[in-house]
């Protein structure tokens, strides 16, 4: 019985799968399914043969369908065919069955006469109302309600006070169904008055809650009452019923009940916390470090920042060694250090009494309505909030909010901490041409930490309208207003005023001030239409340049890329200063594109002897990592093993030619086994690189395999490379 069953499973999830092919293919002959059916043979195939006629049944089916009404392996089966097949065959053969079928068999019949909405069944479900198998009883209300109309209604109503237990609850669920499809069809009195009668009656709690929710829809204007009725309530089920409700409804009158079921606003007699903010944090070791100051800030939740220095903060800056975190912050304006070694975790900062659930979930519903007169009552809390409820409503205000919202924002990313973080991604994201222009208009009168927040949201947002005051404030007294504006310049300066960016790397007003500016560089120069005439300007200030600015300009040139900024790398390599040709050979390194590798390999072979293997290095990186087609790729390791000095760097090369196996590259690889250090080594990668290889490069394979093996490199490698050399038989 048990693999009969598991063998009906299997073909029915195969036949589920496979059922939208069917339609596409020959029609299975619907005689020969109901000979199976009427056969006595295996019942898995019944069962086949029942799906199948889901697709091609028609009314001659039904006999032999109904005939397994009574099975109970194949009764569901049966069903599930009776209740595709259009006429009215199907629903007769189902009505005969409920005066014959009893338990589960019996529940079957009369779901399938619910999902196929009959409405000749609806007096025989009637009299299963009161059958003695609650289970029974319960399927007949359940498919009255699927059926619907005023017949299901009449048969319903009476039973909502005269049935108990599972029956009742079925009941009310039937009412609910035909409510529902009044409310579909437009009869929103009638739908009212189910929804009434069962959300008053002495049913379980869930179908109340669903009745409530429908008598609100139902009645309009009307159901306003009850909507605030259930936004008061203290039951977190009806309250949540109201909050969904609201959001489907939505309208100006909707976000009234809401706003009046807000509360008062107000901070009260709450103390001011002393914020958390993080000022600076970096991840790494030794000269190898990553800036994430941004991730350490938005893991800071409610004025507390708990945190694990990990690679899941930058992933892993200096591999190989133990990185920690470093972190300058501030608790209440007293700025503070801190290191954290890698995998220890630390705590900062004091929480603060969260904000009221209930007006937060309440803003949240205002905020995805978004009719002004919620975004209205979110900006008053964001403005004049309890802590809690201004950092709850300026999240919502970044996603919903409008130029309104800006002056709230950037009061808020003026005042530090967690509500800062909140406010300046929150000016970020807020929609809308008005809002740049409300940012702009800002900084005509703004001071201190605000204009500070509004040139870091102009430049987040790219407000090119903002570009003359943050040129201005390059040269602000304030140094956070200075910083701010030379932070935003490098997101939005043309490459006609890249010059602006430049003078100030050549004359910097602080040393602090040099990073923000090779940073704002970066970003400038990056994002050019014209990464030549960028590179280009970058070079009119060289020869006036500190010989700090210059290593700036190398590395500012080599995170921008381009065919110009590489040609001038490779000449400041040959003819730069030491500290020049130390930092060109570093950012060529890290070379993002496969066009270095000639200026690297150039380097490795001519350049200064004091960078030529990080030169090579760097050369053997691209043909290891970046995107270069195979031929050159090995063509590439040739160079670099002619450029090659020491074993170190032709060990990278067989490296390389193991993880692209080619014919050539095998014999690159034996070519090392003249070299006594490299010999296994050598021997090794041969092995590796001919067991990958096809059977088209077997005479390759054959040579190279001798050659392993008159090297006689020891018994282990010299046996591997027989069974090759025996196996390509040459």
């Amino acid at each position: 019985m048990r693999s009969l069953k598991c063998m009906i499973i299997v073909l029915g999830t195969v036949l589920l799968l496979t059922a939208p092919c069917w339609a596409q293919q020959q029609p299975a002959k619907e005689a020969d399914l109901i000979a199976v059916l009427q056969s006595d043979g295996p019942k898995a195939e019944k069962a086949l043969a029942c799906k199948k006629l889901v697709v091609w049944g028609t009314e001659a089916s039904v006999p032999a369908l109904a005939a397994y009404l009574n099975d109970p392996e194949l009764a569901s089966w049966a069903r599930i065919a009776l209740e595709a097949i259009p006429g009215d065959a199907p629903n007769q053969a189902l009505r005969a069955s409920l005066g014959q079928l009893k338990g589960r068999l019996l529940v079957g019949a009369i779901n399938s006469l619910g999902v196929r909405r009959d409405e000749g069944a609806v007096a025989m479900l009637a009299e299963k109302l009161t059958d003695a198998d609650a289970d029974v009883a319960a399927a007949a209300a359940t498919a009255l309600g699927h059926i619907g109309g005023p017949q299901a209604v009449a048969v319903l109503t009476p039973a909502l006070n005269t049935s108990t237990g599972i029956v009742k609850n079925a009941v009310a669920e039937g009412l609910l169904f035909c409510a529902d499809r009044f409310l579909a069809e437009g009869k929103k009195q009638e739908a009212r008055e189910i929804y009434d009668a069962v959300r008053k009656a002495d049913v379980p709690k869930p179908r109340r809650v669903e009745a409530t929710r429908g008598a609100i829809l139902a009645s309009g204007k009307e159901g306003l009452d009850l909507l605030a009725e259930c936004l008061a309530s203290n039951d977190k089920d009806f309250f949540a019923i109201g909050l969904s409700t609201a959001r489907e409804l939505k309208g100006a009158e909707v976000s009234k009940v809401l706003v009046g079921q807000l509360g008062p606003i107000q901070k009260g007699e709450e103390k001011k916390p002393a914020l958390l903010t993080i000022k600076k944090a970096e991840y790494g070791a030794g000269d190898r470090w990553a800036d994430v100051t941004q991730a350490v800030a938005a893991a800071v939740r409610n004025n507390t920042l708990r945190i694990t220095a990990s690679n899941a903060l930058a992933g892993d800056p200096a591999p190989g060694v133990v990185k920690q975190l470093r972190m300058v912050y501030a608790i209440g304006g007293q700025e503070q250090t801190i290191a954290v070694k890698e995998n220890d975790s630390v705590v900062l900062g004091e929480s603060v009494a969260p904000a009221d659930p209930r007006q937060v979930a309440i803003l949240e519903a205002l905020g995805d309505i978004g009719d002004p007169v919620g975004i209205e009552a979110i900006v008053k809390a964001a403005r004049d909030g309890s802590w809690g409820l201004r950092l709850a409503a300026i999240r919502i205000l970044g996603r919903v909010g409008d130029a309104q919202a800006v002056p709230v924002l950037v009061t808020a990313a003026a005042e530090g901490g967690e509500l800062a973080q909140a406010a300046a991604e929150g000016l970020i994201q807020l929609p809308g041409s008005d809002v740049d222009a409300a940012i702009v208009e800002a900084l005509r009168t703004a001071q201190g930490p605000v204009r500070v927040a509004l040139l870091r949201a102009a430049g987040d947002r790219l407000v090119t309208a903002a570009l003359p005051s943050a040129i201005t404030d390059m040269d602000s007294g304030d140094p956070a207003i200075r910083l701010a504006a030379i932070e935003a310049v490098g997101m939005l300066v043309p490459l006609e005023q890249l010059d602006v960016l430049i003078r100030r790397l050549v004359t910097p007003r602080t040393p602090e001030e040099v990073n923000l500016v090779k940073a704002a560089l970066v970003s400038a120069c990056s994002r050019m239409p014209d990464l030549d005439a960028a590179a280009n300007k970058l070079m009119t200030a060289w020869n006036n340049a500190s010989p700090d600015a210059r290593l700036v300009i190398v590395e500012v040139l080599g995170a921008m890329g381009g065919s110009r900024a590489l040609a001038i790398l490779g000449r400041l390599g040959k003819e730069g200063d030491d500290a020049v040709q130390d930092a060109v050979t570093r950012v060529l390194g890290e070379w993002m594109s496969a066009d270095a590798g000639p200026v690297l390999l150039d380097l490795a072979k001519t350049g200064n002897p004091k960078y030529r293997i990080r030169a090579l290095r760097g050369y053997i990186r691209i043909a290891r990592q970046l995107e270069v087609p195979l031929e050159d790729r090995i063509a590439m390791c040739a160079q670099a093993l002619q450029a090659a000095q020491r074993p170190e760097e032709k060990r990278l090369v067989l490296e390389v030619l193991r993880r692209y196996p080619t014919s050539t590259g095998l014999q690159l690889a034996v070519t090392l086994l003249s070299d006594a250090e490299l010999r296994p080594e050598a021997a090794d990668s041969a092995i590796q690189i001919a067991e990958k290889l096809p059977a088209s490069d077997a005479a390759t394979v054959a040579r190279a395999m001798d050659q392993v093996i008159q090297a006689n490199v020891g018994a282990e490698l010299t046996q591997k490379a027989q069974a090759i050399r025996k196996k390509v038989g040459r």
